[in-house]
Order: structure tokens, then sequence, then C-alpha cells
């Protein structure tokens, strides 16, 4: 099958992992003879054919090309060509109206821009308001579409958030914000960084559990 093939002078053995579209990446040691790494790839076909069918599960359930998930309710995509205005994307009761300026504008790329322009501004201020509430300090904030977590926060005090969490209700969105706040206070899972969590957000064990059934956990 088709994959990339990285070598790196650090690698000690040969990795693999899936890039958000689901294709194979192979890192190996140099000098790696090209039958081993054949044969390691098609001994975790089983892993790769999983994997794919969960990013594509992802993607259907929450930016299909019918449906758009964005805070936790699903509307009905509905497009429309007007030259005479600009690319754009509008909610509605039940729709998502999605206008392209011509029919060579890329509706993804409008989409994903308004999705991650909504995320920014929700996350923004729910966490400066949540780090007040809360009575932490943190260096920066930054916005990111990782593949293997929802939120981080470094031991310097910088916090980083998946801005593809747009698509989930906004509890569960809080939760993630209130958890890597807290990781401010204790950058660990102790029974103190439970605690400090439970304290602002009493259901957290609902919303982690929401979270890990979507393959993506929270550090």
């Amino acid at each position: 099958m088709d994959y990339q093939l990285r070598t790196h002078p650090r690698a000690k053995k040969i990795t693999l992992r899936l890039d958000k579209n689901g294709q194979p990446i192979v890192t190996v040691p140099h000098f790696t003879p090209k039958i081993l790494v054949n044969k390691f790839v098609a001994k975790n076909q089983g892993w790769i054919d999983k994997h794919r069918q969960q990013l594509t599960a992802g993607k259907d359930k929450f930016n299909s090309d019918k449906q758009l998930m964005i805070f936790g309710r699903s509307y009905q995509k509905e497009i429309t060509i007007d030259s005479n205005q600009p690319s754009k994307v509008l909610i509605g009761k039940n729709k998502v109206l999605i206008n392209l300026h011509s029919d060579n504008t890329d509706q993804n790329q409008v989409v994903e821009k308004f999705l991650k322009n909504t995320a920014i501004h929700y996350l923004t201020t729910k966490t400066n308001q949540l780090a007040k509430k809360m009575k932490v300090k943190f260096s920066k904030l930054s916005f990111r579409a990782q593949t293997t977590r929802w939120g981080s926060c470094s031991s310097k005090g910088a916090l980083s958030f998946n801005w593809k969490l747009v698509h989930f209700p906004p509890e569960v969105i809080d939760y993630v914000i209130i958890h890597e706040l807290a990781h401010l206070e204790h950058l660990n899972h102790s029974a103190d960084f439970w605690q400090l969590v439970a304290k602002f957000c009493p259901e957290h064990k609902l919303h982690q559990g929401w979270l890990k059934r979507q393959g993506i956990g929270v550090h």
C-alpha cells in the first residue's frame, strides 16, 4: 500500500502514524531495508484500517458533505454561489448557509476559516473568563488542529487548544478549558488536580467520557 517514508537520525525503531487524511507515515532509522518497512506496514494493516475508519467517522460526524456540527448542534448545509457576495458562512435556525463567490471557490477552505475564527473567539473569551474565576494566569494562548489532543498546558504556563473543539457542546469545551487551567496549579493528574477540576466542573467525568469516545484525549 502507499505510505510516506521518513528517516530520522535519532529513530531507533520503525514507527507508524496516520496524518489527518489517513495517509500512513512510516519513520525509520537510517539504512533500514525497504523490505523490512513493507513487512512492517503489511503487519500493521489492521491497525491502519481501524484508525482510518475512526478518522472518516469523525469527519462524517462533525463535517460531512451534507451536515455540519457547531457547538453540539447539527445543521444541514445549504450551498449557494453568488458573485455579488463574498464567500461567507451564516448560521440559520436549522441550516448553515454557505455562499461561495464563484464556482472555483474552495468550499472546505471557506467553512474551515469560519469554524476556526468562531472557535478562536469562543475559546479566547471563555479561557479568560474561567481563568479569572479560577484565579489562575496563563502566559500564552494558541490554537492548532492537533491530531492527538484537544488541549494542552506547558510547564511555562502556555495553553494550546484544538480549534476543532468548535464542533462540541459548550459544556464539553468548557471542561477542556477548565482541565488545562487546572494544570497551571497542578501539572499532573493528581488527586488535588481532579479536586480543582471538580470544583469548577462537577460533571467533568461525564464530559471526559464523551471526549474519550471521540478518540482524542485531554492532557
